[in-house]
């Protein structure tokens, strides 16, 4: 296994030939370019999509293109239940990746308990390359 960086990881999205499959198994995410947009959306109690549209573009964008182009972007998203802040806020915001053209599933995590399931999120695409994305922790000095 080989760590990569986030622009290592991205250059798949535009090279990828059919199929790209998200799973998502944490219950709340500290991404960075969302700190707004989820302050927002705990004090309004909902997400404001046009306001988000322009930095959610980029994202959006891609799905559009590869969709129009036969490729398949898919992403599922397991939960605790209750849900938190977190998971209601992607609920929120999934409409517009939705009307782009992903397919996102919702499963509860004690449906998943029989599943063998890797210890991280991963990227899978074209059923040949997973990306894991983990979160690596600096040690202390």
């Amino acid at each position: 296994m080989e760590l990569i960086s986030s622009e290592e990881r991205d250059k798949f999205f535009s090279t990828f030939e059919r199929a790209a499959l998200h799973l998502e198994m944490r219950d709340a995410y500290a991404v960075k370019d969302e700190t707004q947009r989820f302050a927002s959306f705990l004090e309004k109690g909902y997400r404001d999509h046009v306001a988000e549209a322009e930095e959610r573009r980029p994202w959006i964008t891609l799905i559009q293109n590869s969709a129009a182009n036969g490729k398949i972007f898919k992403r599922v998203r397991i939960i605790s239940e209750p849900v938190t802040d977190y998971i209601r806020y992607e609920w929120d915001g999934t409409g517009p990746n939705v009307a782009a053209g992903e397919d996102v599933k919702w499963l509860p995590r004690r449906l998943a308990s029989a599943i063998a399931l890797p210890g991280n999120d991963f990227w899978l695409f074209d059923d040949s390359v997973v990306v894991f994305t983990v979160r690596v922790i600096q040690p202390y000095v």
